[in-house]
């Protein structure tokens, strides 16, 4: 395909991509590691072109010939959302020829600051494709099937009301406003969600989960699809459990970033996820940089060869296991830079703050946020159907745990929430450090 396909050619295309990709998610270990070192070899032919990586090439000493196999890809240099950030900035500068061709996105700046991306047409096509695919890899029939999907923060949205052709059953979705999900306005979303009887909702995770919470705590009944997948954020077992209660067993939970696109997939009924091998490559690092089956996830898109992505340092964390040359991953574990920030200079890792909600029932959401070296607020909000533990007994758990952790060295303040409200950039993030 051409490195500018119209846009007008984006759906044909996409369908184009899609015909080519195993609709299992590479479930034959030995055809999916063929494939995907086929594809390693041709991306680094191609980034070899390329000034950026050319220069990583060469510091290195390196050449397409070195890299076969997602092993080989351990040889060459990570790149950071901020190398990202300065290549796609001097990229855009350098080519006022043909940067409307462009496809632009952007990221929700969860770290704090929001990354500008550039694609090609048909890199979008192959994202669009891929998606597609992990829907159909669990059962939902895209051109058949019925979706409720959230509203892209990037993207001028379409008309809201049926085309043509999903009159007829083809294609049907359905865009949900965020800004609906709050107070009273819940009520009509239920209601809508009621009524449309969707096979899939994809929404944000912190939407999906206020939702399920109006739900629960004004007792109203909703429609149980065949499948959901909370997207943007990590699923925690606290998210697992509010969000089973209300929309059933049919949990989707799909990993990947606006920059490589989703990747990861744990099906309904699965205790790992499977990494989309074909597509990409998910390499785990160890603190030193080297391959190990707990650390960093660093991900690799196959499919993005004329603005290439290698060796991408996504900020989270993952354990894993290979078997018969492929990677599977048990658990995802959350930002590297989410960290306690101590006066002393001193930064400790949050994760064993994420595990204090875990060992006590009767939180449906919860957010710790730093305001100062000697300040920690913590919102919670209450689990409507399990009233085991009174809110003075969590608190209780909560305030004796963190100073079991760090003794006197902070002054602890719990607030009782209904809902926790999302971040301007639309995410929730359980830990916040405004130092």
């Amino acid at each position: 395909m051409p490195f500018h396909i119209p846009k007008k050619l984006m759906n044909a295309t996409t369908f184009w991509y899609l015909l080519r990709l195993d609709k299992s998610c590479s479930a034959d270990p030995q055809k999916a590691k063929s494939v995907q070192n086929h594809k390693i070899h041709k991306l680094m032919k191609k980034a070899y072109e390329i000034p950026f990586y050319r220069k990583r090439f060469e510091e290195n000493h390196l050449t397409p010939d070195d890299f076969h196999s997602s092993e080989d890809l351990v040889k060459f240099p990570v790149i950071t959302k901020d190398e990202l950030r300065v290549w796609m900035k001097e990229l855009y500068d350098a080519h006022p020829e043909t940067r409307d061709q462009w496809d632009a996105t952007s990221t929700s700046g969860s770290t704090g600051i929001p990354l500008r991306l550039y694609q090609s047409q048909r890199e979008r096509a192959c994202a669009n494709a891929s998606w597609i695919r992990i829907l159909q890899s669990f059962g939902y029939r895209p051109f058949t099937g019925k979706m409720i999907s959230f509203e892209s923060s990037y993207r001028t949205e379409k008309k809201q009301h049926d085309s043509f052709i999903q009159r007829f059953g083809i294609l049907q979705r359905r865009k949900l406003s965020e800004k609906r999900c709050a107070g009273d306005g819940m009520r009509e979303v239920i209601q809508e969600l009621n009524e449309y009887k969707p096979d899939l909702i994809c929404l944000r995770k912190n939407c999906i989960v206020r939702i399920a919470l109006y739900a629960q705590q004004h007792n109203l009944t909703i429609h149980q699809p065949k499948w959901y997948i909370p997207v943007s954020e990590m699923v925690d077992e606290l998210t697992r459990n509010i969000l089973e209660k209300t929309f059933g067993p049919g949990l989707v939970d799909a990993y990947g970033s606006d920059e490589t696109g989703s990747c990861i997939i744990k099906r309904p009924g699965k205790d790992y996820y499977d990494i989309c091998n074909d597509t990409h490559v998910v390499n785990i690092y160890d603190q030193d940089g080297k391959p190990a089956d707990e650390g960093r996830i660093i991900i690799t898109p196959l499919y993005k060869t004329e603005f290439p992505i290698i060796n991408y340092d996504i900020g989270d964390t993952a354990s894993s296991y290979t078997r018969n040359g492929l990677r599977y991953i048990t658990s995802i574990h959350g930002r590297l830079n989410d960290m306690i920030r101590h006066e002393n200079g001193e930064d400790t890792s949050v994760l064993e703050l994420r595990k204090i909600p875990n060992g006590i029932t009767g939180i449906a959401q919860f957010r710790y946020i730093q305001e100062s070296y000697h300040d920690l607020r913590i919102e919670l909000v209450r689990d409507p159907q399990d009233l085991t533990y009174s809110q003075q007994e969590i608190s209780a758990y909560f305030l004796q745990k963190l100073s079991d952790l760090y003794g006197d060295e902070f002054r602890i303040t719990i607030n009782w929430l209904d809902a926790i409200p999302p971040d301007p950039n639309g995410k929730l993030r359980c830990f916040v450090c405004e130092i």
